[in-house]
């Protein structure tokens, strides 16, 4: 039993050993203002929000902390002040915190880019941080415009990107008028998957000539976005997607000295009528005169002419 008192000495310093290995080594002693090392280089904001930049300074002495402007070097904020005349600008900082924010109140586009962190030294020491600005968009899959064949499905998908938050909600317009689900029409329904990058698909069964026209997908508080479909009926829809395709077999010349002969090769070309579009726009058009469609077989036949696989 009195061995006890003389180990308990020991072990109380093992202890501490072991609980000094989970704190984190205080900063560096020195008259010399330095960064703190864990400070990130790259911040992101998104438009209307606030962004905030912080810089933490050790051993600042009687040295003043200023942030600098990196596309245009303008001076926004020294110490607790702030020099310029936007008033979303605002300098942050409290009495014995070693820490100089910046706020930006409400972030827009222009503000992106670099922003220095100066401590005023001889010579000046500089930290730099990128401000990334992100601003919400959404887009609808096959926009502007989708064909759809009378009694096939009816497919929207909205996309929702860079979002601060989900959306509350997101709502759908056919012709500026609100769509609803349970109208004596049926088989028209809405599935939403929210996150950082949310989904709205608007499915409508067994399309009818009724449903073509400008649909609108409308998210809370953020901008609109809009695709027209069309619903062809019948004949008229087979004989205008047989009109958008003419396919082209082109005899390939023989092949020279060193040259292997490429199988024979089938090459589709599509024409269009109207405005060609893209982004996936699935666009039916038109049969075009028969001299346009030789001048694409000419312009084929000299493309393949170049393709030959070289025999080593």
């Amino acid at each position: 039993m009195a061995v006890l008192p003389l180990l308990l000495p020991l072990l109380t310093g093992l202890a501490g050993v072991r609980s000094e290995g989970l704190i984190p080594p205080p900063p560096l002693v020195t008259d010399q203002p330095y960064f703190d090392p864990s400070m990130s280089t790259t911040l992101t904001a998104h438009v209307g929000r606030r962004a905030e930049l912080h810089c933490r300074v050790h051993s600042i002495g009687n040295r003043t902390v200023s942030w600098i402007r990196g596309r245009d070097l303008r001076i926004l904020t020294v110490g607790r002040y702030t020099y310029t005349t936007d008033l979303r600008y605002e300098a942050l900082h409290q009495d014995g915190t070693n820490q100089w924010t910046l706020r930006i109140t409400s972030a827009q586009p222009r503000d992106e880019g670099t922003y220095e962190c100066q401590i005023s030294t001889k010579p000046v020491k500089a930290f730099t941080v990128f401000l990334k600005v992100l601003e919400p968009r959404g887009e609808i899959l096959g926009s502007p415009d989708l064909y759809v064949q009378k009694a096939s499905m009816i497919n929207l998908t909205c996309i929702l990107h860079d979002l601060p938050e989900p959306p509350e909600y997101v709502l759908w317009y056919h012709e500026n008028k609100s769509i609803s689900y349970s109208s004596s029409r049926g088989g028209v329904s809405m599935v939403v998957v929210k996150g950082p990058t949310t989904t709205s698909h608007l499915l409508i069964t067994s399309a009818t000539t009724q449903d073509a026209g400008l649909y609108t997908c409308a998210p809370a508080d953020l901008s609109t976005t809009h695709i027209r479909v069309y619903v062809l009926d019948g004949e008229d829809a087979a004989a205008t997607l047989k009109n958008t395709s003419v396919t082209h077999t082109h005899p390939l010349p023989p092949p020279g000295e060193g040259h292997a002969m490429p199988p024979a090769v089938a090459t589709t070309s599509t024409t269009t009528m109207g405005s060609v579009t893209g982004g996936g726009s699935r666009v039916v058009g038109a049969s075009l005169p028969l001299s346009l469609h030789l001048s694409i077989a000419l312009t084929a036949a000299r493309i393949l002419s170049s393709v030959w696989v070289e025999v080593t």
